[in-house]
Parts: C-alpha cells; structure tokens; sequence
C-alpha cells in the first residue's frame, strides 16, 4: 500500500523538524488562545478541540465544545483546546517562501471541521510566520492552513490534489453518494486516504 502524504512527509523529514506536526505547538508560536487538556481555558465559552498530531489528517475528531473552565472531562488524552476563528479557509503552498499555490475551501455542510465540498485556485494567500525560520529551504515544498488569517497548521510537502493541471477540486467521500461533477476527470485515492475514494478535478 502506498504510503500516505503526510505519513510520508513525517517519515523523511529532519527529526528536529517534527514539532511541525504538533498543531498545540504551532497554536502557541503562532498566538493563539490554546492549551492541552488539563489546562483550563481563561473563560466559559466554545472552542475548537482536535489531536494535537494527526498523521491522517481529515479533520478526524475535530469538534467545538463548550468549556467552562475544566479540560479534562471532556478532552480526550491527545487533544487541546484553541480559540475559534471564523472566515475562508485558505491552504497556501510555499516555494522557497514564496506562495507558489492558494487555493480556498468550501466546507461540508453536514460535516464542517472534518471535510470539504471542493477547492478552487484563489488568488489570497497569507505571509509565512516568522517562526518557521529557516525550514522552507529544506523541503520542496511546504503547506500552511489558515481560518480567517489564523494560522492552524503546516506541512512538510506540498498540495497533491492540484498536481493535474488543475483549478478545482471536488472530493469524492466512500460513505457518500458519488458526485459526478460534470465536466471533471476522476482521480483515485485508491490505498491512500482512509475515507476518501478520490478527486475530481477541472
């Protein structure tokens, strides 16, 4: 089975690079109100719980919760708590520090923090944080999430579903119906994403 993007991005990456996976850590460098489960949250209210590392990625458990000031109850081992941001979803690929590719998402109506209805080539993209230091001349390619400019999370590699030429993407989820987008080509995830079945793309 081929190995999956990000499962492969952490297996050939510097050891000393691996805090890029922890979204906890980038949360902190990056500002954001956060903290892991067992530290209590500065006021009642609802924030955004997810895995502090999630090789899978997908959004996979990622919820809003309403904390009043305890974390333990209802955090999981793993998890952390994080401020909700608002506003487009943009994915930006970076080349040497440039921005190379933006793209922005249009979230899934009945699952909004785990997938996405499509992606489209934008021209908005978001400066790196100055944290990340040198580490963009030793890849290829890296990849920064951003909600409403916050940034949420960094990759190591690269956007794979916009390798075809592309512009648009639709994905194809295995416990949905198939959407036959007119005018898109199909792409199989087939022995690569757990609950995606594919791409398609125009």
């Amino acid at each position: 089975m081929e190995l999956q993007i990000e499962a492969k991005a952490w297996l050939d990456c510097n050891p000393k690079h691996l805090w890029i996976f922890d979204k906890l850590i980038i949360s902190r460098l990056s500002g954001h109100i956060c903290g892991p489960r067992g530290i209590p949250v500065p006021k009642p209210g609802e924030y955004f719980v997810k895995p502090v590392v999630n090789i899978e990625g997908m959004g996979e458990k990622a919820r809003k919760v309403y904390l009043e000031k305890n974390t333990v109850e209802l955090l999981h081992p793993g998890e952390f708590w994080c401020e909700v941001f608002e506003g487009e979803h943009l994915s930006i690929d970076y080349t040497k520090y440039e921005p190379t590719l933006k793209v922005v998402g249009t979230k899934h109506k009945e699952k909004p923090y785990q997938r996405f209805a499509k992606w489209e080539k934008t021209d908005k993209w978001h400066p790196l944080p100055q944290f990340i230091g040198l580490i963009p001349l030793q890849y290829r390619t890296i990849n920064c999430e951003f909600i409403g400019g916050k940034l949420i999370e960094i990759h190591l590699r690269g956007n794979p579903d916009f390798a075809y030429g592309n512009t648009s993407v639709i994905p194809a989820w295995k416990d949905e119906a198939d959407p036959k987008p007119e005018g898109y080509r199909f792409i199989s995830d087939e022995g690569t994403y757990v609950e995606r079945a594919g791409i398609y793309v125009k």
